[in-house]
């Protein structure tokens, strides 16, 4: 009777640790969901007032947008153009004039010719269009430019506004490179009425090269 005494008890007591077990492990199970449940409110306010502030953002936005000015009707005032305008101008003739090859150099001097106006005109056509593509053909010559643009300046002149691009200037004859000189092109702007193509206006009156100290 003792024996199955004793055996009882122990099944008792099995039975009471498993309880205990089962209970301590439940509540483990309720402390996580509890913490989940917290963190799933915790991410659904964040995410509201995320939302809300987004909201916020947008209705209180500003735009800004940069526009060129726009040219005027008419002639500009040389002394009217903006200075970038200068500058883009003096090197599309420059990239025309300056940089080439044997066999690009009349079609890039007759383009640049739509650039130019009395008395750079004639003078471009006898000594570019001239002598001097006679001589590029006749050396095989290709030149490069290369413009410094620290050292690009603006000033006014009695006939117009000269912008001096100055930069680097390579040749060669035949393959054989000629060592590069500090080269400027002054080139002097006056205008005359827009048009689409030439919306300010701006037409080069004067071309001056010469070499330079760096």
């Amino acid at each position: 009777m003792a024996k199955n005494k004793n055996i009882a008890q122990k099944i008792k007591l099995a039975e009471s640790r498993q309880e205990a077990d089962t209970f301590k492990l439940w509540e483990s199970y309720r402390e996580q969901a509890t913490m989940w449940r917290v963190i799933a409110l915790v991410q659904m306010f964040g995410s509201f007032l995320l939302i809300c502030f987004a909201f916020y953002v947008y209705s209180t936005r500003e735009i800004t947008l940069h526009v060129p000015r726009q040219p005027l009707p008419g002639q500009y005032a040389v002394d009217q153009i903006p200075e970038d305008a200068l500058i883009e101008a003096s090197t599309e003739i420059v990239n025309l004039i300056a940089t080439y090859q044997p066999h690009t150099a009349q079609k890039q001097f007759l383009a640049a010719l739509e650039l130019l106006d009395e008395p750079a005109l004639s003078v471009f056509k006898e000594k570019m269009l001239g002598m001097e593509l006679q001589a590029i053909r006749g050396t095989s010559r290709t030149q490069l430019f290369f413009v410094d643009p620290s050292r690009n300046k603006i000033e006014k002149t009695r006939g117009g506004i000269r912008v001096s691009l100055i930069g680097e200037r390579t040749k060669f004859l035949a393959g054989k490179q000629i060592a590069p000189v500090s080269t400027a092109y002054r080139i002097t702007f006056t205008t005359k009425p827009r048009n689409k193509i030439n919306p300010y206006g701006l037409v080069a009156i004067n071309i001056e090269v010469e070499d330079v100290n760096y």
